[in-house]
């Protein structure tokens, strides 16, 4: 048996993830004028705001001690791409804002594309007297389907390597029917989280 790339890895578990009935799943149905063809697609957003104080900094090990308002505290590591962490004090207040984004769609297989599997990270440094800055990771992934079993709402796809794999489909994800043989299954995640440091 041929191991799983991490982009089918990633590909098996937002599919599965987003397709196998999340009670918060957002179904997009874009109207043409023959509904009849209209391919499946899912789009899913989530939004996050985090305000704390800083407990704690262990320079030397990168870790972050946060206190939220709440009293809750959140310990985390810190990644070498923050080049600026010496320059946080304990009493300094960190904001972090996250948005979560993933597009998943259907692509004609008489439709030319090229088969993605890609990962791209973009950071953006402010020149601020605190740390802050946006970080952004995009991960691309695409499947081809190799069968699917409408009544059953079960499906299996091939990989970019070449790898196949069954999922599962949520009931709620409308026009099975129009998914054929050789269709594309588009995957985009895309990740930001921007971070903003301020004296209290």
């Amino acid at each position: 048996m041929k191991q799983l790339s991490s982009g089918q890895k990633l590909m098996i578990a937002t599919v599965s993830m987003f397709l196998t009935g999340m009670p918060e799943l957002a179904v997009a149905e874009p109207y043409t004028a023959s509904q009849s063809a209209t391919k499946p697609q899912v789009i899913e957003t989530e939004m996050d705001t985090i305000t704390a104080t800083v407990a704690a900094v262990d320079y030397v090990n990168r870790i972050l001690t946060l206190k939220e308002h709440d009293g809750h505290i959140i310990t985390m590591s810190v990644s070498p791409e923050v080049v600026r962490l010496k320059e946080i004090r304990k009493g300094d207040v960190i904001k972090i804002d996250y948005m979560d984004a993933i597009a998943i769609f259907i692509q004609p297989a008489d439709q030319k594309s090229a088969s993605v599997e890609e990962s791209k990270s973009v950071i953006v440094r402010n020149k601020t007297k605190k740390p802050s800055g946006v970080m952004t990771d995009t991960d691309s992934v695409t499947a081809t389907v190799l069968s699917i079993n409408a009544e059953k709402r079960s499906a299996v796809l091939k990989g970019t390597k070449g790898n196949d794999f069954k999922i599962s489909i949520a009931s709620d994800v409308k026009n099975l029917g129009n998914i054929k043989k050789g269709d594309k299954v588009m995957v985009k995640i895309t990740r930001s989280i921007a971070v903003t440091v301020s004296k209290p």
